[in-house]
């Protein structure tokens, strides 16, 4: 009997430890298949404030500056105002403002900073809410950095100051 209980326990124990590992495994294929996918800017299409579909492949040269914010997100209203301050709109050739929060609150929360003043910058709602399907974070606020080429040069995480945003727009020029 006591051979059968120790039999038992290893089964369960050996059998927990198959099924951590393939979810590792599994996890750890599903980050390379998005690295790979975002390594060139990927195939995506979001709707702009005034309705239309931003596609981007009309994206055709970068640098490109893709910010993932939420208007009621104290970190993403602070590094939007930033970047809406500094040297960024000069440089990238876009800068897209994509959010899953509705179109007019969007609006609402940008016009605060005249982002229209800005030819660079694109305001995009995802309404479909694929963002994170396609880059493989939902993290808000979120940097993704392309280079001329539209490769991807650095994602940046949480809040950041514009200083290391331009600092990784330079190194794409």
């Amino acid at each position: 009997m006591r051979k059968i209980n120790q039999g038992v326990i290893l089964a369960v124990f050996f059998l927990s430890l198959i099924l951590l590992l393939s979810g590792v495994v599994s996890k750890i294929l599903k980050e390379k298949r998005i690295n790979e996918n975002i390594a060139l800017l990927p195939s995506f299409s979001f709707m702009t404030l005034a309705r239309d579909d931003f596609h981007s492949a009309d994206i055709k040269n970068g640098p490109v500056l893709i910010v993932r914010f939420h208007p009621e997100c104290e970190h993403c209203q602070y590094e939007i105002s930033q970047i809406l301050k500094s040297d960024i709109p000069a440089i990238v050739s876009k800068a897209l403002l994509i959010s899953s929060a509705h179109p007019d609150s969007i609006s609402k929360f940008l016009k605060q900073f005249n982002y229209i003043d800005y030819p660079s910058i694109v305001a995009l709602a995802d309404t479909s809410d694929s963002f994170g399907s396609i880059f493989g974070k939902d993290i808000v606020p979120s940097n993704y950095i392309y280079n001329r080429e539209l490769r991807l040069v650095k994602v940046l995480s949480g809040e950041v100051k514009t200083e290391t945003i331009c600092k990784y727009l330079r190194i794409g020029e």
